[in-house]
């Protein structure tokens, strides 16, 4: 039955790459042009994926591909930002071609459109998450209806429609070049000069290279290569961060920092803190390894003054597909809830059992009287004591960096089942979901520890981006964890064992290692010792991938639990805390 299913899929695969590769065949008339079909374009919509084939072939008819792709090769070496550069091309590639595609096809102005509007709905994420995804959403609804953008983004789509009469690849390139540095380099270093070097063009003049040249040059490169871009949650390729020892610091000048407050602010939230407790935790926290970085402790776009703004849509449109998934598996959901709070009800029944202690006072014990005039134990008497059942508070930390993007619903799903169960229980608890951006790590409080259990479904507002620090986090974490008045206390990571920043706070930190590889396991590994240390119980909640197991090993010891199956959820998690129960 699997092989089976495994040759239908096979099939399956093969026959869109063939439905699409025909199509890009007919419109280009030229059968020795490939192309790469996108499996999960054609997932969101078949439209998108035939358009995308489409264009390309367009593209190869009317323009040269040869050309295009020496200029992009020339702007990549000389620092441009890839992803920005094949985005806003794209839009100018389109404007190039479709007109000209329409005279002789009438059927592509209708594919065209399916292919926007299902853009524009199945790919929301992509459009509201980075400035150029803006400027493709602002571009796709002027071409569908005409709808006009605000004046920067409008000025840059009458920019690129001056493609529509293009007749040569040269027009394409020098719009493109024009759109990239009004849209990215000029408009993002301003707000940001400390990137400035990154990220703009280094001012040499382009140059032809042969294939040798350039395969050299690329071979050079690639030993210290580092492209940065902060908005769409890329750092470097997960291969080169894995296997690098040390990766570049990205650092922030004193602008650039001021400017990182306010785009946090607008994009995560307002703090719940004023300005002076703000301070202060950032004094008492951002310390050794985490100096120069800064927190930001948020309630989230949802429940401030900017929960009308761009953003707070694109985070209710995640938070309606998280509970999709919710929907989608009540029975595992309630089964797995109930399960654990089964668990942590028996647990609790049975630190409410009279237990008999030694005593200085009570009920003389015969056994013991020998002690008398012997030694200097006074504990002569016993007495039945009925331990409390107050005594805990549990704190769950959530990793809601931009590797969790592809499992947020299943994250967010194990988050709600803990505070759920922990609500029927009636045990204190927090939730907070942590990310880093710029010298920023933001803490989102989903629930508080004095919330009702209504504020649970608050999780699934839950969704991944940037990138994560995972040791400050977990400091931060535990300073309002510790200060409760519970005797006991529980801290719950749910992490994918890949803490990762290579951002420094100031211009003083440029020497610091990057936080990532090896270096960032460790000082995560050392915030949870001290945990410990401190009496308090730390459970890590694996939600990565399996090559990263060993990491989180390192991180929390034993104390992890690794959930391959969501329903065997509340099992793994309900080990260990009915432990931390019953041994306290």
């Amino acid at each position: 039955m699997e092989n089976e299913e495994r040759w239908e899929a096979e099939a399956n695969r093969l026959d869109i790459q063939n439905r699409v590769r025909n199509l890009m065949w007919t419109v280009s008339q030229d059968y020795e042009l490939d192309i790469e079909v996108d499996q999960e374009s054609w997932q969101k919509s078949k439209y998108i994926a035939f358009y995308d084939a489409v264009r390309h072939g367009g593209f190869a008819r009317y323009f040269s591909t040869e050309e295009y792709e020496a200029y992009i090769t020339k702007r990549v070496y000389a620092g441009w930002e890839p992803s920005v550069l094949l985005a806003l091309g794209k839009l100018c590639i389109d404007c190039a071609v479709y007109k000209k595609l329409e005279k002789e096809r009438c059927g592509i102005s209708s594919i065209r459109r399916r292919a926007m509007r299902d853009t524009l709905e199945k790919d929301s994420m992509r459009l509201t998450h980075t400035d150029w995804g803006n400027i493709e959403a602002c571009y796709l609804r002027y071409m569908l209806d005409g709808t006009e953008a605000d004046e920067r983004n409008q000025r840059l789509i009458e920019l690129i429609c001056t493609l529509e009469d293009a007749e040569d690849t040269s027009q394409i390139v020098n719009c493109l070049s024009r759109v990239y540095e009004s849209a990215y380099a000029k408009g993002f270093t301003k707000k940001f000069k400390g990137l400035s070097e990154e990220l703009m063009d280094s001012g040499e003049e382009n140059k032809e290279y042969t294939d040798k040249e350039y395969l050299e040059e690329e071979s050079r490169e690639s030993e210290d290569e580092h492209k940065v871009n902060l908005f769409t949650d890329e750092l470097m390729e997960e291969e080169d961060m894995m296997n690098r020892h040390k990766a570049n610091v990205i650092v922030l000048d004193e602008e650039s920092s001021s400017r990182m407050e306010e785009y946090v602010e607008r994009n995560y939230g307002k703090s719940y803190l004023s300005a002076q407790e703000q301070k202060h935790q950032n004094c008492q926290i951002c310390r050794g390894n985490h100096e120069g970085s800064r927190l930001h402790f948020t309630d989230g776009l949802l429940h401030g003054e900017l929960q009308d703004s761009a953003k707070a849509e694109y985070v209710k449109k995640v938070r309606d597909e998280n509970l999709k998934v919710l929907n989608l598996n009540q029975m595992v959901t309630r089964q797995n809830v109930q399960m654990l709070a089964n668990t942590l009800k028996r647990a609790l029944l049975t630190r409410n059992e009279k237990e008999v202690v030694s005593s200085e006072y009570g009920s003389i014990c015969a056994r013991k009287l020998w002690n008398l005039g012997r030694t200097d134990n006074r504990r002569l008497f016993e007495r039945e004591i009925i331990r409390d059942n107050t005594d805990f508070a549990v704190e769950v930390l959530i990793d809601a960096s931009g590797s969790q993007q592809g499992r947020q619903a299943l994250v967010a799903l194990q988050g709600y089942i803990i505070s759920e169960a922990l609500s029927i229980v009636k045990i204190p608890q927090r939730v907070m979901g942590f990310c880093t951006f710029g010298d920023f790590t933001i803490m989102q409080r989903f629930r508080d520890y004095e919330d009702d259990r209504a504020a649970n479904e608050r999780i699934f507002e839950f969704y991944g981006s940037a990138n994560n620090r995972d040791g400050l986090a977990v400091r931060a974490a535990a300073e309002s964890l510790e200060m409760r008045k519970e005797e006991n206390k529980i801290l719950i990571v749910l992490s994918d064992g890949r803490p990762n920043d290579v951002i420094a706070g100031s211009l003083r930190d440029s020497k610091k290692e990057a936080y990532c590889t090896d270096f960032a396991v460790k000082d995560t590994a050392a915030e949870v010792r001290k945990l410990r240390n401190k009496r308090v119980a730390v459970l890590g909640v694996f939600a990565g991938e399996e090559e990263d197991l060993q990491a989180e090993k390192k991180i929390f010891g034993k104390d992890f639990a690794y959930i391959r199956d969501i329903g065997n959820f509340a099992n793994v998690v309900g080990r260990y805390l009915k432990r931390q129960l019953l041994d306290v």
